[in-house]
């Protein structure tokens, strides 16, 4: 498989990733908008304005004309918004390749934002934020990351902002801040699957003339880590739950193959440390799972689970003592078999063009790189157990953890 790229002279990257045997192709768009850039009064815009995208163009001038013509297709469309960035995909056939492309132009070009459907879509996700403070499950993760990295003078890090923050939108906020940050500089098309070189033309056609006329740029961020080391949250639940995290590497850290392993040693899946003590030793939770992120500028090691009420100090405990534990107990025997389940997950991952066209879209974006999977793959085995085992020693400090904790009411 060889990807294939093209810079328009408006400056949106494009990639072409031709996967032999599929009928599928996933077109994607990426832009460097996310939760990290907004500004104290813009909290949770990128995430509507992620709503907004399949609301109404000026060629589809309602929501229900970009979702029939999809669903006409039998395609599938999503979006998705995190701190860094933001993504819109079509999966198709070849045969629609071209339709796909101009929709996703459309909708990123010509969207109206409608002050009605702005308003409307403000209850949507205030609702959303209220699902999920409702479900700890889903929530609490968000809830550590804006503990941890909250006090920073731009970001909101909590993606969907407050509802105080939502009621407060409207159709000029939203159109402002889009105009503020979105930039062809900070696109990456991706178009993956059955699907070769010719299409470049189609992406040079429906993307090729954006021009904002300027060049916008992101607001430097910087990340300030809050020196607090607990945040106790009381709410009616039958369960409690805890997050709990250390500072950790940043997305470009050379060392970040050995920290990808060392989360699936203690928490990557349900043969790990704190998944097998917490779950299938004492039986004290369902789910315990990762909750780590890199960033550019900052990254954090994080766990999150709920328990019984009554036995949230005793899981938060043996969480401490492995992971203060890990850097001298970590075996060889472990760290293999994390090789071979990450391994073994990208290789079925391959068969997917989603998988594909996130891989590409979000490094290119985010690192300025186009991933070598082989490499990669490379990298990790070539991980030595004193690798993790010192990289576990400079991050897992007991003066480090933070805890985020929802304890009944």
């Amino acid at each position: 498989m060889k990807i294939e790229t093209l810079k328009l002279n408006n400056g949106i990257r494009v990639a072409i990733v031709p996967i032999i045997g599929l009928r599928s192709v996933t077109a994607e768009v990426f832009l460097k908008i996310g939760s990290k850039y907004e500004r104290s009064d813009e909290f949770g815009i990128s995430h509507f304005l992620e709503h907004m995208a399949f609301k109404g163009t000026t060629k589809r001038p309602v929501a229900a004309d970009i979702n029939k013509e999809i669903d006409s297709k039998g395609a599938g469309y999503n979006a998705g918004t995190g701190q860094e960035m933001t993504s819109y995909y079509i999966n198709t056939t070849k045969e629609n390749i071209s339709w796909a492309v101009e929709l996703l132009s459309d909708i990123l070009t010509n969207s109206v934002f409608d002050k009605d459907e702005v308003l409307k879509e403000r209850g949507v996700i205030i609702e959303e934020i209220r699902m999920y403070r409702d479900n700890p499950m889903m929530g609490l993760s968000g809830e550590l990351t804006k503990f941890l990295y909250g006090k920073s003078p731009i970001g909101c890090w909590d993606i969907a902002g407050e509802v105080k923050d939502i009621e407060e939108v409207d159709r000029n906020k939203v159109v402002s801040y889009r105009n503020r940050l979105i930039n062809p500089a900070n696109i990456v098309v991706v178009l993956a699957g059955d699907v070769d070189s010719g299409a470049f033309g189609e992406v040079e056609k429906y993307f090729g003339n954006f021009d904002l006329g300027e060049s916008n740029k992101l607001d430097e961020v910087k990340v300030i880590l809050n020196q607090k080391k607990e945040k106790k949250m009381v709410r009616q639940v039958e369960q409690g739950h805890f997050a709990l995290a250390v500072p950790a590497l940043k997305a470009r850290d050379k060392r970040k193959y050995a920290f990808r392993l060392l989360d699936i040693v203690l928490n990557g899946n349900s043969s790990s440390r704190l998944y097998q003590k917490i779950r299938e030793d004492k039986g004290l939770a369902y789910y315990v799972y990762s909750v780590s992120e890199s960033f550019e500028e900052a990254g954090f090691w994080g766990v999150q689970s709920g328990v019984k009420l009554e036995k949230i100090d005793e899981a938060m405990d043996i969480v401490r003592k492995e992971v203060l534990s890990v850097k001298d107990t970590i075996r060889d025997d472990e760290l293999q078999r994390a090789k071979d389940y990450l391994i073994g997950k990208v290789k079925l991952a391959m068969d997917r063009t989603s998988y594909w066209s996130s891989l590409i879209g979000q490094k290119w974006l985010l690192e300025d790189e186009l991933v070598d999977i082989e490499k990669e793959l490379k990298e990790y085995q070539k991980v030595a157990l004193k690798e993790v085992s010192a990289l576990a020693n400079e991050i897992f400090k007991e003066e480090e953890i933070r805890q985020v904790l929802i304890v009944k009411k």
